[in-house]
């Protein structure tokens, strides 16, 4: 599953490539994929056309404001009153095309990360919403699994977010301090720290990777109880979160199983990983 480094890194791109672009038709292929409102999306869903046909046409017409996140939910800002939300689940996929990158690939992609994975060329059977912008780009939307979800929220609405009201502090703003670590950790004492830090209640878009990568670089056991832990052990795990988050932004985070960048490119935070991912390799630390 994308974790925030992933996250990040689509946000940016997006950002960066869809700032100012109008959407010209919304097509969707899977209606389970989308839905209106602030209530949180199962994965069980029953989505009647009504709802898809809405969806489109709130959609339509609309600019690009932004584009920013909030724990590992995209948020799509446009213009008017309302929002789009996003989240990848386990294999979401966003690729945004012009007619530059149309022509150079072909518009062919590897979902899977591997060399040997074939080429798919796009939309393909794994496109569920495609947003076409007035200027011939294309925004793909996919998911193999289809566990992400897009839903359009309006402004008003946006409080009533659960996801929003449950998320924990944001573990890159300087408002996330050892203190307001350590006391939400007072409510998970019993757990493994591992665990405790894939919390979003503690601290959001941390998950199985950068959890294992904060906990070696801070010389602790994942299964350590986080009650068992000395405040220096604590202190050293917190030192450890935000120079390990940045490190996987800066190398456009981990492809591991599914994730892809905006233009199909993987991302080489992989090649830096010290754990995750490195079962019965050589430890990078001391070489047994």
């Amino acid at each position: 599953m994308p974790e925030l480094p992933e996250v990040q890194t689509v946000v940016t791109e997006l950002n960066k490539k869809l700032k100012g672009r109008k959407i010209k038709r919304v097509a969707v292929f899977a209606a389970k994929l989308v839905s209106l409102g602030p209530n949180t999306v199962s994965n069980i869903r029953d989505v009647t056309q009504k709802t898809v046909d809405q969806f489109c046409k709130l959609l339509t017409g609309r600019k690009i404001v932004s584009v920013s996140r909030r724990g590992k939910m995209l948020i799509f800002n446009v213009d008017g009153p309302l929002t789009m939300l996003a989240h990848l689940k386990m294999t979401g996929q966003f690729i945004f095309e012009d007619k530059i990158l149309a022509k150079k690939t072909g518009s062919q992609y590897r979902l899977l990360n591997k060399p040997t994975a074939p080429l798919v060329k796009l939309p393909s059977k794994h496109t569920h919403v495609v947003f076409y912008f007035t200027d011939g780009s294309t925004l793909y939307f996919n998911d193999i699994r289809k566990f992400g979800y897009l839903r359009v929220v309006l402004d008003k609405e946006m409080g009533d977010v659960k996801e929003f009201r449950e998320y924990g502090p944001e573990p890159l703003e300087k408002s996330f301090t050892f203190e307001v670590f350590a006391e939400a950790l007072k409510k998970r004492k019993a757990i493994p720290i591992k665990l405790a830090l894939m919390d979003t209640k503690v601290v959001v878009g941390i998950g199985n990777i950068y959890s294992d990568e904060i906990l070696y670089h801070a010389h602790v056991r994942p299964d350590r109880r986080v009650d068992s832990l000395k405040p220096k052990e604590l202190k050293a795990v917190f030192g450890q979160i935000k120079p390990v988050l940045q490190t996987g932004i800066k190398y456009k985070g981990s492809s591991v199983g599914d994730f892809v960048r905006t233009d199909g490119k993987w991302g080489s935070m992989g090649k830096h990983h010290f754990v995750y991912g490195r079962k019965k390799q050589a430890c990078l630390g001391c070489g047994t």
